[in-house]
């Protein structure tokens, strides 16, 4: 499915205040594992499909019409897969959650190392890091 396979509070409790008053980007996939606008945030589907979406959410045929809506920074892509591969050149800036942690999966963050440099730790916890990485 389309779960992510673990669930770490601190790390949703950091994603919420981060991203107060911006605006979230995500796939279609993501948006349903999540179900609803997160408050404080406006929210931006994309999909080539016409999910029905409450008011209030912006369905987007493509990441150009990000540029095409005028959006104000900042601007979160929150997944999935194939909206972080498509979106990666764009980015001047990644926050990722580094989960300590091995996991199955078939979706994966698409390979950024060549493109970005570590820039710092945010938070180092038991189960998971926080780290922010700069475009090179």
């Amino acid at each position: 499915g389309s779960e992510i396979p673990w669930r770490i509070p601190e790390d949703f409790k950091w994603f919420k205040k981060t991203t107060m008053g911006g605006v979230l980007i995500m796939g279609r996939k993501t948006w349903d594992s999540i179900g609803r606008p997160l408050p404080g945030r406006r929210t931006a589907v994309i999909s080539r499909s016409q999910p029905s979406l409450p008011d209030g959410v912006d369905l987007l045929d493509g990441l150009e019409a990000i540029d095409e809506r005028g959006y104000p920074d900042p601007i979160w892509i929150c997944g999935g897969a194939e909206i972080y591969r498509q979106a990666l050149s764009r980015c001047r800036e990644l926050y990722l959650t580094l989960v300590k942690r091995e996991f199955k999966g078939d979706a994966f963050f698409p390979s950024f190392e060549d493109q970005f440099q570590l820039d710092s730790v945010i938070s180092d916890e038991s189960e998971f890091q926080i780290r922010k990485y700069l475009r090179k």
